[in-house]
């Protein structure tokens, strides 16, 4: 979905290239497009982005994909904001901007024709992708200002600190988490940190607190599962279905505010047991299997009791501490079968 934000009759030029500036007000401005990934971080940097380029001359759209849109997208000619080049990603003839959380680095990619990328900027000063896209802007005389306080809960964010967010920065976070995969309430999102960087109000709007309430909402639920023990138990382990073919109705019909809790839900049972397992509904019908263990546990035991019959038919990815198995076929991703699959992984796990 590309949206169309605004078109400014000023000068501008492409950094991507070319020198352009526009002779008259008769000539057409030029158009890019900005991609915002996943996090409230990447839409808040697309927004400043955005702004600051329609302020520079630029016809400016904005594409806010979902995860499963991301596993084919291919951009060219434009921005990427925390989007890189992985997992059905390619970026061709562009300028991506990313914070790393784990190497607590930001960088500024230009990619070739061929999709070949090189660091323009390497920022180790920064805190989010928003500050990446801020010190790019200022080195091509796009200087923009953002309102600290977004930047400050963004920093929070990211950094776990939820304690420290705002009031503003409270809401904000229960929305997200609560609809970061809906691509309306995303838009939504997006235009309220487009407004409150050109005009530096940040009060928020009727529907975003209505919205908050449905996050509140969704937490009580969460807690209401998890001190009403509704799990599955599987030899000595418990297993979380987050499904909407479950029998228990109360998760069923509570999909949709304890799908976005589904890590939180995972992490609770793997503090209490060591390996812990969630059968996960994403799409409606599409199950995946996600296991999690301490850090005194490894992940490769899990792994390894997967039935070598089934390799073939799942997609299997890993961190150190949790493991994800998906099905290739849809067909087979029900939950019935996802369920087959963690009885036959714990029936192989050794025996402590």
């Amino acid at each position: 979905m590309l949206i169309y934000l605004q078109e400014i009759e000023h000068t501008g030029v492409h950094p991507l290239g070319g020198k352009g500036l526009m002779q008259n007000s008769q000539e057409k401005p030029r158009a890019t497009t900005v991609y915002a990934g996943l996090t409230w971080d990447d839409v808040v940097g697309a927004a400043a982005l955005a702004a600051a380029l329609g302020r520079k001359g630029y016809r400016v759209y904005v594409d806010l994909p979902t995860r499963a849109e991301l596993s084919s997208l291919r951009i060219l000619k434009s921005y990427a904001v925390g989007i890189q080049p992985k997992g059905g990603v390619s970026i061709v003839s562009s300028i991506a901007m990313i914070y790393s959380r784990t190497k607590r680095m930001g960088y500024v990619f230009k990619y070739d024709d061929s999709g070949r990328g090189e660091i323009l900027m390497k920022l180790s000063t920064v805190n989010s992708a928003t500050e990446v896209v801020k010190e790019y802007l200022s080195t091509i005389n796009a200087d923009i200002e953002i309102p600290q306080q977004l930047i400050d809960d963004i920093i929070a964010m990211n950094n776990g600190g939820l304690s420290r967010l705002s009031k503003v920065g409270r809401v904000l976070y229960g929305v997200y988490k609560l609809k970061s995969n809906d691509k309306n309430v995303r838009l939504m999102l997006y235009n309220y940190a487009y407004s409150s960087i050109l005009t530096k109000n940040l009060k928020l709007p009727q529907e975003l607190l209505l919205l908050y309430g449905e996050y509140e909402k969704s937490l009580k639920l969460v807690d209401e599962l998890i001190k009403g023990d509704r799990f599955v138990t599987i030899g000595p382990y418990k297993v979380a279905l987050i499904s909407s073919k479950h029998s228990d109705e109360f998760v069923a019909k509570n999909i949709e505010y304890l799908r976005p809790f589904a890590p939180d839900i995972l992490a609770h049972l793997c503090r209490q047991s060591s390996p812990a397992f969630m059968i996960y509904e994403e799409y409606p019908n599409i199950h995946e299997v996600r296991a999690c263990v301490k850090y005194n546990v490894s992940i490769v035991k899990v792994v390894d009791s997967v039935p070598k019959e089934l390799l073939d038919k799942v997609s299997i990815s890993t961190t150190p501490t949790s493991v994800t198995i998906e099905f290739i076929n849809p067909q087979d991703a029900s939950l019935d079968r996802a369920l087959e699959v963690v009885t036959q992984i714990i029936a192989r796990l050794p025996k402590s």
